[in-house]
């Protein structure tokens, strides 16, 4: 059976008026809590492993509060796009702890359904439909791999790690154009971090190398103008290297 995945990230900023009336309330308080967040950019990449291990791509897609306009409209089209696809899982990084909730609290804020894949169902049966990977990699332990630590240990250029750190809000559409590469490429990056997690889960075919190769090539198919392309066309084909490599020492 093929299994699809919508791996899923959001770019927040905090909401300054939401702080100050927090603030006005405590003063004594500097926190920065999650409920005066805002959600500013958010993208999906849709990915699939068949039975065989063989790796395909659909959509990129992404949308931004300077292309749509605010949080509503941004949350908006994110929802939207979920429920079209209710049946496929969405992949966060660490979402149980601060996606889920903002988008949760942006629902709210804007009296907008979740979709399928966000809503509280208490004794759902069947497939899971948000796979946290930060949580799977912690398992029943206390400790917490950031995902630029992970992506690095399974053998990520730096480069494109680097390119992941958190950017601060945009002001200029070249700025803008700037965050939604990089919420597209963190999901890119989150789905080769769930290949590595997979093939390590044993999943039947799969092998690493072709199946990055794969995300990538489907990725820059529809992005091919991104800020990340030279980069990552040059993980692939090291990846190609490689594998040409091992083909060679066991001739």
């Amino acid at each position: 059976m093929t299994k699809t995945y919508l791996s899923t990230d959001c770019e927040f900023a905090w909401d300054e008026d939401l702080y100050e009336a927090h603030r006005s309330i405590d003063r004594k308080s500097k926190h920065h809590a999650i409920a005066v967040k805002r959600v500013i950019a958010a993208a999906t990449f849709e990915f699939a492993v068949d039975d065989e291990g063989r790796v395909s791509t659909g959509a990129v897609s992404s949308w931004t509060e300077h292309q749509f306009g605010d949080e509503q409209a941004v949350v908006s089209e994110l929802f939207c796009h979920l429920r079209m696809r209710e049946e496929v899982p969405i992949l966060t990084y660490g979402g149980l702890a601060t996606d889920i909730p903002v988008l949760l609290l942006a629902s709210m804020g804007h009296q907008l359904p979740l979709p399928h894949q966000l809503t509280d169902q208490p004794g759902r049966k069947g497939p899971r439909p948000h796979l946290d990977l930060g949580l799977m990699l912690k398992g029943g332990g206390r400790t917490w791999s950031h995902l630029s630590q992970v992506l690095l240990r399974i053998g990520v250029p730096t480069e494109l790690v680097s390119a992941k750190a958190s950017v601060s809000h945009p002001k200029s559409a070249a700025e803008w154009k700037d965050m939604r590469d990089h919420v597209e490429l963190d999901t890119l990056l989150l789905a080769i971090a769930k290949i590595a997690w997979l093939v390590a889960q044993g999943t039947s075919g799969l092998r690493f190398a072709p199946a990055v190769i794969a995300l990538i090539a489907g990725f820059l198919r529809r992005r091919s103008e991104h800020r990340a392309a030279v980069p990552l066309r040059e993980y692939s084909e090291d990846l190609q290297q490689s594998i040409a490599e091992d083909y060679a020492l066991a001739a």
